[in-house]
């Protein structure tokens, strides 16, 4: 693992049977919905997950119990861009989910960048909105979230796909879904993530994610889904679950 990667927030380390790894990507992520649709049909239940960015608040509805429809029945809700603002994702919280970590149904591991060192930092205790409030924290918009004294911002500087928490944990298999725009138009080139040319298109900690990964669930997702509406969100499920369907009947590491 990079030893920049620091998780002062984990109680220790235990073994899990399927962890999911949740990346960042703004409103595409909405597309996990359709990949943990997926994983519940196939009778995959996560035991542990982590999260990063828009990862983490849908990793977080996961980890709360919720099921893949009540997750796209509070999306279709949500007026997304108001979560652009900190207060809009504590708001959030507030409506949904419970206070604290320890509330919650299943692990959950969210990643948020610390400042000024610009060292990924993991959140698995405390007050849940902070941590999410800091992972989504998207720089230009909200800069930072102070939690404790000291200042966090996006998560995605440092692992915009987390899945070296999931195996840091200990977790036998490892689903990642990648929703990053960068990613998906690096994916464009034909390159794939895990070729000796890679690192001139993915970025180091990406490249060093995918490889963490046992499955690698990428949804296609069409520009106009950009714009948040109730279609476009649907249709960001449903090609979460579209690819993830692909790739986990290729995954040997699982029996689906």
């Amino acid at each position: 693992m990079d030893p920049g990667f620091i998780d002062n927030h984990a109680a220790g380390k235990s073994a899990y049977s399927l962890g999911v790894a949740l990346s960042g990507g703004g409103f595409r992520g909405l597309a996990h919905i359709g990949v943990l649709r997926t994983l519940e049909r196939y009778g995959l239940q996560p035991d542990f997950i982590a999260g990063t960015s828009a990862g983490s608040l849908i990793g977080a509805l996961c980890a709360a119990g919720k099921s893949a429809d009540e997750i796209e029945a509070i999306a279709l809700k949500v007026f997304w861009p108001g979560l652009l603002r900190s207060q809009g994702i504590r708001g959030f919280c507030r409506k949904y989910l419970p206070s604290t970590f320890e509330e919650l149904a299943l692990p959950l591991h969210v990643a948020v960048t610390e400042l000024p060192s610009w060292k990924t930092q993991v959140f698995s205790s405390g007050d849940l909105a902070s941590a999410l409030a800091a992972s989504c924290a998207t720089p230009t918009l909200f800069h930072r979230v102070r939690i404790n004294g000291v200042s966090y911002t996006d998560g995605g500087w440092g692992s915009v796909l987390p899945s070296a928490i999931c195996r840091a944990h200990l977790c036998r298999v490892v689903i990642g879904s990648d929703v990053w725009l960068r990613s998906a138009l690096a994916a464009m080139s034909g390159i794939p993530a895990n070729s000796n040319h890679a690192r001139l298109l993915y970025s180091r900690q990406y490249v060093e994610a995918f490889l963490q990964c046992d499955a690698l669930v990428q949804p296609h997702i069409p520009f106009y889904t950009f714009i948040p509406n109730h279609a476009s969100i649907r249709s960001l499920v449903r090609n979460g679950e579209k690819a993830a369907r692909k790739t986990l009947a290729k995954c040997p590491a699982l029996t689906v």
